[in-house]
């Protein structure tokens, strides 16, 4: 499974719910970047790394990945390989 990796504008770090989840080596802190868009939405990015065997799936299945979301619904999200953070020329 890919990993969340830390990035310079993160601003929170979202660390394992109990002490026994961070122990039992399965839940790792999670650097995020949040905000409020002009509307007041909140906004939570976080950056994920593959390794190199994950990478190679993913070339040999044509780009496909799976999201798992914990909970009773699917969120909003986004999913991209661009540096929100770069800037993008027009």
């Amino acid at each position: 499974m890919a990993v969340g990796v830390p990035f310079p504008q993160s601003n929170l770090v979202l660390t394992a719910p109990t002490a026994e989840d961070a122990l039992a080596g399965n839940v790792y802190d999670l650097h995020v970047h949040v905000w409020r868009d002009l509307d007041g939405a909140g906004h939570v990015l976080s950056k994920w790394q593959f390794s190199a065997d994950e990478l190679s799936e993913l070339q040999r299945n044509g780009g496909v990945l799976w999201f798992h979301c914990w909970g009773d619904t699917h969120p909003p999200i986004g999913i991209e390989v661009e540096d929100p953070f770069a800037a993008r020329q027009t």
